[in-house]
């Protein structure tokens, strides 16, 4: 299966150890985002992957670009528009202090300028088998809100996979508000067959009610009614779970007739981002390859908790090592 993915490279930017940005002259950079993390991740796997985006016509879009390709994933229909890549810093927490990630002029980005003028979706789309498109393209411009409906679209109506995430963020909707995202995620997701979401996504994004029965079959039935208003094939998630001082991760995977979720699996945090990205692309594999539900969900789960270890956002796991962890996961050193 040829899968593509829409959406933004950026530029992250952290100061080495746990420095923070006053403690520091030093920073590393790496270049990043949903669709290259969820990408590189099934290269890693051994799938075909093509990303779908534009960047700067610079030394930085040059070195984006080298960058994306030795992660294992296609370039072809990447193009180059404007002069600028979104970028953030990274500062990256320890104990009780979070990390602490700072946004740099997103919606001015090559990505955040072009519209769907830019791009040859006719020609890409009969290439591909599925495309995943990154929800944060319907807050960041008209432009992108444009281009993904149109993409969606287009591959709905030629009979491919559309996946979409809702990857709603605060800071990037200051200005629109749920309100006008409502009316956006409502435009795109007739168009959709997986989508990754939460409870918390269907409610107060999508503004769903939940129905006053039992508290552990309202998901089940909030996610039903989402379901079969868009006609979705699939949804996934997660749900985080504390203990003490422990954590958590557990997913989740619904198709049409069924719903599973996996046992779950404690969190040691090296880095935190891109870790939900790892989650996704083991959906995906799964999914692309027909496995059973339980196996699918279990995988995609041990590859989130694995990508927390690894430091940046790209998850660099192979079926392999994610395997190991699944079947002995007491072995701590492998010769």
């Amino acid at each position: 299966m040829k899968i593509a993915a829409f959406g933004e490279v950026m530029m992250r930017l952290t100061p080495p150890e746990y420095l923070l940005l006053e403690q520091t002259k030093e920073l590393r950079f790496t270049f990043t985002g949903t669709g290259v993390n969820i990408l590189s991740n099934l290269a890693h796997f051994g799938c075909q992957t093509s990303l779908i985006t534009n960047l700067p016509e610079n030394r930085l879009g040059e070195a984006a670009k080298a960058n994306i390709r030795q992660l294992g994933i296609q370039d072809q229909w990447i193009g180059t528009f404007g002069g600028h890549i979104g970028s953030y810093f990274a500062e990256m927490g320890f104990g009780p202090r979070p990390t602490q990630v700072t946004y740099q002029n997103r919606r001015n980005s090559s990505f955040g300028m072009s519209d769907a003028s830019c791009y040859d979706f006719e020609r890409l789309v009969d290439e591909l088998d599925l495309v995943h498109i990154c929800g944060i393209s319907l807050s960041l411009t008209e432009q992108t809100r444009e281009a993904a409906l149109t993409l969606a679209k287009l591959a709905h109506e030629k009979g491919k996979k559309v996946c979409f995430d809702f990857n709603f963020r605060p800071s990037l909707n200051e200005t629109n508000g749920v309100a006008f995202m409502r009316e956006q995620y409502e435009k795109i997701l007739p168009y959709c067959d997986l989508v990754f979401g939460s409870q918390r996504d269907l409610t107060e994004l999508l503004g769903l009610s939940l129905n006053e029965t039992k508290e552990e079959s309202q998901f089940e039935e909030l996610v039903r009614r989402f379901m079969q208003t868009y006609s979705i094939s699939h949804f996934a998630g997660t749900f985080r779970q504390g203990e003490g001082t422990k954590h958590y991760l557990a997913g989740f995977l619904f198709d049409t007739k069924n719903y599973v979720q996996a046992a779950p699996r404690e969190i040691v945090n090296l880095d935190r981002i891109g870790a939900g990205d790892g989650f996704a692309a083991g959906i995906l594999l799964g999914i692309s390859e027909a496995w059973p539900l339980i196996d699918t969900v279990e995988f995609a789960t041990a590859n989130g908790v694995l990508a927390h270890t690894i430091q940046g956002d790209v998850p660099l796991t192979t079926r392999k090592q994610v395997k190991h962890v699944m079947e002995q996961p007491t072995v701590d050193l492998i010769r």
